[in-house]
């Protein structure tokens, strides 16, 4: 069984990887597919004086739920199992350090740019990922 890691952050270009997957359980082995959202740590103190841990902690869990709607959707319409997870922290080294300590064989994610060349470029996250992993990377475009 192929454990494969899906990031998500609520993206068209998440959503594209999500409709992927779909495409590979029909063809591949079995997949055991592991859905990670990460939230940014909360640094500022300008949001620490007026909210507490447990207030920040609920915000992010509501933020990654609403991240990862679509994308469990997609995979409960088709009918694919799939673990949720969600975390906390830098997001490159969070999905890569997931990645490793999971014992994933691949990485499955979406890709965008911020600038008018999109297409072209890979967005910051996937170019981290790239760089801080030991395992494929499919990135889906």
């Amino acid at each position: 069984m192929l454990k494969l890691l899906v990031p998500v952050d609520g993206s068209a270009g998440a959503e594209r990887a999500v409709r992927h997957i779909v495409f590979l359980s029909g063809m591949a082995c079995p997949l055991d597919i592991h859905l990670l959202n990460v939230q940014p740590q909360v640094d500022a103190w300008e949001v620490k004086r007026f909210l507490r841990e447990e207030e920040i902690a609920a915000i992010q869990t509501s933020l990654a739920e609403e991240a990862t709607q679509q994308a469990r959707a997609i995979l409960d319409q088709a009918g694919i199992s799939y673990t949720l997870h969600h975390q906390v922290g830098d997001v490159a080294a969070t999905i890569a350090d997931f990645a490793k300590t999971q014992g994933c064989g691949q990485i499955v994610m979406g890709t965008h740019g911020n600038s008018a060349l999109k297409g072209l470029l890979l967005g910051s996250i996937s170019t981290k990922v790239l760089h801080l992993v030991e395992v494929p990377v499919t990135l889906v475009m």
